[in-house]
């Protein structure tokens, strides 16, 4: 009889754990982002146009905020925001992923947060350039605010560009 408990014990605590921390995972790699983007050191020498670290920048804002960017290709640059509370502020990581030549017509400029840092997102948007190549002008295509049920039809992109970011934070972030 104490056989078949400790197998019954065993078979409770592995399918306590394979369900247990599905969220809890993200949370964690949500938090290790955060600790990356505030112990990152900014590329030195910078302004260097032949450096090859795949961090481009590391800003100290004096409200509390934190802000690294990287790029991984001549193409695309993701940018992270810690966002520190401020009294009723909540703590919130925005995630932007950007073209890097700049402002030009057609590019699309995507950003997500996550406010309460629990691994899903809170707020969406994508806003894509129009106009003139002289001057471009900003037209938001695609908005989602969970609260407020706004967009959900845009839910899973967001969600994915999401943990697309953190994936690429945890493996480029300070390189």
């Amino acid at each position: 009889m104490p056989q078949a408990t400790k197998i019954l014990a065993l078979a409770i605590i592995l399918a306590a754990a394979q369900t247990a921390p599905t969220s809890a995972a993200e949370r964690e790699q949500v938090r290790m982002v955060i600790n990356l983007v505030a112990g990152v050191k900014m590329p030195f020498p910078e302004h260097l146009r032949n450096n090859l670290a795949h961090t481009e920048r590391v800003q100290l804002d004096a409200n509390g905020a934190t802000v690294a960017c990287l790029r991984l290709d001549d193409k695309i640059r993701w940018c992270y925001e810690h966002i520190a509370p401020v009294g009723a502020r909540a703590e919130m990581l925005r995630i932007r992923n950007e073209p890097v030549q700049g402002l030009v017509v057609g590019q699309l400029y995507h950003y997500v947060d996550d406010l309460d840092l629990d691994g899903t997102i809170d707020i969406g948007s994508t806003t894509q350039l129009e106009g003139e190549p002289h001057a471009p002008v900003g037209k938001i295509s695609q908005f989602f605010y969970r609260a407020a049920g706004r967009g959900d039809q845009f839910r899973a992109d967001y969600q994915k560009l999401y943990d697309e970011g953190i994936q690429v934070a945890l493996k480029y972030l300070g390189e």
